[in-house]
């Protein structure tokens, strides 16, 4: 619905420009040009446009990964460019923004137990390994899929809190690939006793 969109996008701008302590509703009607009135007829409360803002940016992760998965053409290698790239340019998007404001967002989703982009990330690395399992690769157990996935979003989101430079750089992107390469190679990881 258009008058969600529109008052997501200028709760974003508010966040993103003002800071946190700025979200109000009477400032966020004024800035989407909406009426307090309208603004509640969607949203119980300000929590409630931040969880949706999360959610929102959260499912186009998840999109943007999806379309990345269907295209199955490319070795290992260039898919799984593919993943990060896109992760990247997501993560790249926020680095500027205030650290305060970030931690704050984190812990919100977190304790409203939203869904981690980190679950499409887990499934998309792994699918990409198993279609390209043969006597080379075995697959990944659960607490390698873990240490994998939450090593890659914590690099991510380090860099994304305190605003580096790096994450504009083609350098930073071979090096998540060569962490994930380096983890999924056979002679890079001991079969563990849950292998």
């Amino acid at each position: 619905m258009q008058t969600v969109a529109t008052l997501l996008q200028a709760t974003a701008r508010i966040l993103v420009e003002e800071g946190a302590e700025r979200l109000t509703t009477n400032h966020l009607a004024r800035k989407s040009g909406f009426s307090i009135g309208t603004i509640y007829q969607y949203f119980p409360n300000r929590e409630a446009i931040v969880l949706a803002l999360i959610e929102r940016q959260r499912s186009k992760v998840r999109e943007r990964i999806a379309l990345v998965m269907q295209d199955r053409t490319g070795s290992v290698e260039e898919r799984l460019r593919r993943i990060v790239r896109t992760l990247h340019d997501a993560f790249n998007l926020h680095r500027n923004a205030d650290q305060r404001l970030t931690f704050a967002l984190l812990r919100l989703a977190i304790a409203h137990g939203l869904p981690t982009p980190t679950d499409a990330i887990a499934e998309a690395i792994v699918a990409v390994w198993r279609d390209a399992q043969d006597a080379e690769h075995r697959p990944l157990n659960a607490s390698e899929t873990f240490v994998l996935t939450r090593s890659v979003i914590e690099v991510l989101r380090h860099a994304t809190l305190h605003g580096s430079p790096l994450l504009e750089t083609v350098e930073f992107e071979d090096a998540i690939l060569r962490l994930i390469l380096g983890f999924l190679r056979e002679e890079a990881r001991p079969a563990g006793p849950d292998a």
